[in-house]
């Protein structure tokens, strides 16, 4: 063992090393001691062999991808990914850095960081916060309703008194008084169920910071753990969007699960601009399954049935989730004859690289 990976070992944080060989392929030179505590994978099954050795194509594919954009850009390169390995499925922080033999790139340092148990609370905070929503707008709507219904008896009450007021001969008794005090309550509650209407139109909820998003990474990386033996052909576009991290993984993520689930030999997720709206965009997944037996009823079927997933989100959560953040869930024509065609809208907007 050299002393730089005997240095490795000293680390208390997850490290490998690739090479890269003269054909641009990578080749695992090892992992240090707390990457294989973390991860279970045992240093001697990957020192020396190549990354399509060592994972099914679907994960090589995915790893290679991400290698390949650190050695092309010469440049640290940082991102999460989720991989399944023996110890189950697992969400890491991973920052690659090249290393350089003169100008030629030769070699990747990687390190990575198991991020599961956050991006478990991400989720279960998701679910939560959906739920939430929904009874908050429930009791939003009931206020507003009550709001409403006591603007009439106040207005009536201001108006007669005004009316009252209105030729009214001052006797000296304190009646003049006490018909303003109640023109002047009225009015303040008046103004105070104007508030709390306004409070009830104005309430959207708290949406999830938007961050920048490399849609074919995520795609890419759903793909391999739903499909690790490329048993479908899976196309997805190469896009960057700006949008709601966590809730576009969790979408996503059913959403595609589903359409593999039903598919025959292929699945197709597409996005598209919304006519009109530039802060929109539409993300669809097609299968060549059967398709809807009844697509009209099937969504609605979707929404009212309560989830049995004791895992994950399930469909019916999925749809909830997506009208909180003011998007719409629907059946599209099939893009495939047979098939199905679930679509969503988000709030999200494209970016467009930028040219070096």
């Amino acid at each position: 063992m050299t002393t730089f990976e005997a240095i490795m070992d000293q680390l208390h944080v997850p490290v490998f090393l690739v090479d890269v060989d003269a054909d641009g392929g990578f080749v695992y030179r090892g992992l240090n001691a707390c990457h294989s505590a973390t991860s279970g994978l045992e240093n001697s099954a990957l020192k020396g062999r190549n990354v399509y050795d060592v994972l099914p194509k679907r994960f090589a594919d995915t790893v290679s991808a991400n290698y390949a954009k650190c050695v092309d850009g010469r440049a640290a390169y940082r991102y999460e990914e989720v991989l399944s390995f023996e110890i189950g499925e697992t969400w890491w922080l991973t920052t690659l850095s090249p290393v350089f033999e003169g100008e030629k790139v030769v070699g990747i340092i990687g390190f990575a960081e198991n991020i599961t148990e956050y991006k478990k609370k991400q989720f279960e905070s998701l679910e939560s916060a959906v739920e939430m929503k929904r009874l908050s707008e429930d009791i939003s709507l009931f206020t507003a309703l009550a709001a409403h219904d006591l603007r009439g008896p106040l207005r009536q009450i201001r108006l007669i008194t005004e009316l009252t007021e209105d030729g009214f001969v001052d006797y000296g008794d304190g009646k003049v008084e006490m018909l303003s005090m109640i023109r002047s309550v009225a009015a303040r509650a008046l103004t105070k169920v104007d508030e709390v209407l306004q409070h009830a139109r104005a309430y959207t909820g708290e949406p999830d910071h938007h961050s920048q998003i490399d849609l074919g990474h995520l795609c890419a990386d759903l793909t391999a753990i739903l499909d690790p033996l490329s048993r479908f052909e899976v196309s997805y576009p190469q896009k960057l969007i700006k949008a709601e991290a966590v809730t576009l993984q969790v979408v996503l993520r059913n959403i595609l699960e589903n359409a593999l689930k039903h598919a025959n030999t292929k699945v197709s997720i597409d996005l598209e601009a919304v006519p009109g709206n530039s802060d929109l965009l539409e993300i669809s997944v097609s299968d060549d399954g059967p398709g809807f037996a009844d697509p009209k009823t099937a969504m609605i079927t979707i929404v009212d049935q309560k989830s049995e997933e004791k895992s994950g989100f399930g469909l019916a959560t999925v749809a909830r989730l997506v009208a909180s953040r003011g998007g719409e869930l629907r059946i599209a024509d099939p893009k495939f004859s047979p098939g199905a065609t679930i679509c969503w809208t988000l709030q999200a907007q494209q970016i467009e690289p930028q040219e070096t």
